[in-house]
């Protein structure tokens, strides 16, 4: 399965890490590559979403992610 820079992004980043909501994960991106304005969900719930279709992620009924044991 080939993974796109930012899905390999969000996947270690979740490393270690329990659900986690898709505006935290944007919010991190955001500091860390140093974007403004791309901290809130939009940016990340549609790799989120695409990494549960992978098998990657596993989502809970609050729209978190957490990487699948």
């Amino acid at each position: 399965m080939k993974l796109t820079k930012k899905e390999e992004w969000i996947i270690a980043y979740l490393k270690d890490k329990d659900y986690v909501s898709p505006s935290a994960i944007g919010l991190e991106h955001a500091r860390t590559f140093g974007y403004r304005g791309a901290h809130h969900s939009c940016w990340a719930s549609p790799i989120c979403l695409r990494l549960v279709r992978k098998g990657v992620l596993i989502r809970n009924d609050r729209g978190h992610y957490k990487l699948k044991p």
